[in-house]
Parts: C-alpha cells; structure tokens; sequence
C-alpha cells in the first residue's frame, strides 16, 4: 500500500483510526443512560402535545372517554385559551351562591340557611393586591364551566336540573332524566352538566361545611351573572340595577370526597369570612 508506513503495526494503525473518528464526531458512542433519558423526553413531551390536542379539541368519542384524565393533567398549571394572547375585558361578573339544610343532631329537624356568596369573599383577595391567590377566582372558573354545560341544554333538560335530587347516591338518576329528556340517546352534553353539577355540588358541600357544620345534608347552588357595562359608557348612564341573570339547580345531597382537607378549606373561608 502506498501510504503505509513500513514500521507501522495494523493495531496502531487501527487505534489511530479509531482516535480520529471521536476527535470529528464521527462513530461516537452515546451512552445509554443518555439515550434512555432521551426517549423519556421525547415521550413526556408527546403526551404534553396529546394531552393539550384533546384539551382544546371539541367534543369526541375520545375525549368523552379520557375526559376526567385530560382534565386532570391540564389543570391548574397547563390549561389556556386564545384570551392568553387576546384578551377580552371583562363584561360580566359571575357568581356562585350557596345555600344548604342542616340537620339538628338533637332533634333531627332540618333548617335551611341563607344564601351565602362565595365567590363574593373570593373577591376579597382581589382588593389591593395585584398578584392575587388563585383561589380568588375558583368560583368564577366553576362559574363558567357549569354555566357552559346548562347552555348546551334544551329547555326540558334545563328545567330537569332544576329540579330536587336529594335522593341519590350518585348522579344516575339526574344523568337518566336528562337522557330520556332527548330520546335515550347519550350524549356529551349530558355527560358535561352532569360532571359540572358534580363538581358544583362538590364544591357547595365542602364551603356549606366550613360555613354551617358538619350536619349538612343537602346543598344548593345558583349561577348569577350581572352585566358590566363597557368602559366607555359606564357613565352614559350610570347603571342602578343592572339586570342579573339567575340558572337556579335543585337540592343535591351533601357530597364528601374523602381525600379532601376540609381543615384547611375551612381556615380559608374563616380568612375570607374575616376580610369581608
């Protein structure tokens, strides 16, 4: 061969070749800790973009299905909307009211309480702090989320939940009337007011805890939405009794999740209940 040296063994030869190869990057080895962890980002990031797709997606079979799991996964930290990058003033307030029966240990006689406003101690955070918690706007969020499930209703439908299900262990009874309401087909929408409610219903008997006791037996919510007028007319005139807007639901037995920490939601709402 013309360009070997005479004194130069193969294996030197073979050594050398190799040196060069990981000097220019080429034949590198990639350690397979490294790869390993490679897949494991390419994978994490794959679900985030999954997860996020059916986030926004409208409703599907898919969705349906993997709903609670998507939702999950999304709130509080990833979920957003198109208001991320234009955002909408502001032409509403929306609230959640809540009022509940309680039961009297001695004598079993049940009282009702008053309404009480959650989402108007909620506010009380919002009040000279521009960074405020983000429990300043979980009734609002909960707000939107029930009061899109009830507009996607029929009339029939909307009067059916309104009315009184305190008899019930679960939320069938109320997800079979809304069906039969539309000719026994399921549907999304009837799978989303009956999640909504759920949750609602959730939410109303932990606040009712904290507020009345723990004799608390059945819980009611309304959504009340009052119109803001626009800035630039806010004076022209004055509005005196903007007209509300009220979607009344029925009784809902008092509803516990046990991994919940009612303490700590109470030491929140004794907060609240002291800044108001």
């Amino acid at each position: 061969m013309p360009n070997e040296r005479p004194d130069e063994r193969p294996d030197e030869r073979l050594a050398d070749s190799r040196n060069d190869g990981v000097a220019d990057g080429r034949g590198a080895q990639v350690p397979p800790i490294a790869k390993g962890v490679a897949f494991f980002l390419v994978g994490v990031v794959a679900l985030h973009f999954a997860m996020t797709f059916l986030w926004n997606a409208p409703a599907n079979p898919i969705k349906d299905s993997i709903g609670g799991q998507v939702s999950g996964y999304m709130r509080p930290f990833f979920q957003q909307n198109w208001s991320l990058f234009a955002p909408n003033p502001v032409n509403a307030e929306d609230e959640i009211l809540v009022r509940a029966q309680v039961e009297d240990p001695q004598t079993g006689a049940l009282r009702t309480t008053e309404w009480e406003e959650p989402t108007r101690l909620e506010w009380t955070l919002i009040h000279h702090d521009p960074a405020p918690s983000r429990a300043s706007r979980l009734t609002s969020n909960l707000h939107r989320r029930v009061n899109t499930a009830w507009n996607a209703l029929s009339d029939e439908q909307q009067e059916i939940v309104a009315r009184d299900y305190t008899d019930m262990p679960d939320w069938v009874p109320l997800a079979d009337d809304l069906i039969a309401a539309q000719g026994g087909e399921t549907s999304s929408r009837v799978a989303n007011i009956v999640r909504a409610d759920r949750v609602a219903t959730g939410y109303a008997t932990q606040f009712a805890r904290a507020m009345w006791g723990e004799d608390v037996v059945a819980v009611q919510f309304q959504l009340v939405r009052t119109p803001v007028p626009r800035w630039d007319v806010r004076f022209d005139p004055v509005p005196e009794n903007p007209q509300q807007t009220t979607r009344d639901f029925g009784w809902r037995p008092a509803l516990v999740d046990p991994n919940q920490d009612e303490t700590a939601f109470a030491d929140v709402v004794d907060g609240l209940v002291e800044n108001r």
